[in-house]
């Protein structure tokens, strides 16, 4: 036999059915909501399992802009850590979710947002050889159930992507997960806030105008800059040119710079 619904009961059920949408959608959101105050990213280098933190991770974040094998050595990479306002570790959220944020230019070459702006990683003033717009370096992969996660500079699990070129550098790289800007830790036990996300480039001058094909190239200006400051330092530079994070300029970090004169987005890798 069938029965007919009134309208009462079609729209007791459909409010029921609603609800239900509801709750499970307050649930879903208050998972995937990051507590800034205990999630964080901190420096790291080395084998995961055996992870070195700190200073002795981020002698290592140094790149070329053709992210060439030799720069940001040692799987450099930040580790992630996301919870949620309950305290629970965040698993399973994707790697696209995970990301550090670049602009690709300067304001002044049309290029804005929330992301590092002057880190020059840009197709519209590089063509010749032309490099990769990046604007996101994503995660390694999702979360693990701890809620722990790598970015590695160079590529994924420390294999080279020649999709992640850029030159110049940025007193700040933002890191973001599911929306919200993460606080550093110069290591695990450190607290939030006391680590920025900062990588040196063997570029450091040029390619910050609309001149063509400036930005993403270590080239003798480079050099005369890294030379030049051997014998009359500016303290305005040193410590970009202070390639092993150790506090100081010399030649040590002179020797570290050398083997990537010439280099770009073609050269030595072609691709």
């Amino acid at each position: 036999m069938k029965v007919h619904m009134t309208q009462e009961t079609k729209m007791k059920r459909m409010c029921v059915a609603l609800a239900g949408v509801l709750v499970l959608y307050l649930r879903s959101t208050a998972w995937a909501q990051v507590d800034v105050t205990t999630s964080y990213f901190v420096p790291q280098a080395g084998p995961t399992a055996t992870p070195t933190e700190g200073n002795l991770a981020t002698q290592f974040f140094r790149s070329c802009p053709n992210n060439d094998g030799a720069s940001l050595p040692n799987n450099a990479r930040i580790k992630v850590v996301l919870r949620n306002t309950s305290g629970d570790p965040l698993a399973g959220v994707s790697a696209q979710d995970i990301f550090v944020r670049l602009n690709g230019g300067i304001a002044a070459q049309g290029f804005s947002g929330v992301g590092a702006d002057s880190i020059i990683s840009n197709d519209r003033f590089n063509l010749i050889p032309i490099c990769p717009l990046v604007q996101y370096i994503y995660a390694d992969g999702p979360t693990d159930p701890n809620g722990t996660t790598y970015i590695t500079f160079t590529g994924a699990g420390g294999t080279r992507d020649p999709m992640r070129k850029w030159g110049h550098n940025d007193s700040e790289l933002p890191v973001f997960a599911l929306g919200a800007q993460l606080f550093g830790r110069l290591t695990t036990a450190s607290f939030n806030g006391s680590y920025i996300l900062r990588i040196r480039n063997f570029d450091v001058q040029g390619g910050l105008g609309h001149g063509q094909n400036q930005g993403e190239a270590v080239s003798s200006v480079d050099w005369n800059t890294f030379r030049g400051n051997l014998i009359d330092p500016n303290p305005l530079l040193i410590y970009w040119l202070d390639l092993n994070d150790n506090g100081t300029y010399n030649l040590l970090d002179f020797n570290i710079f050398l083997p990537h004169m010439s280099h770009n987005c073609g050269f030595p890798n072609t691709f």
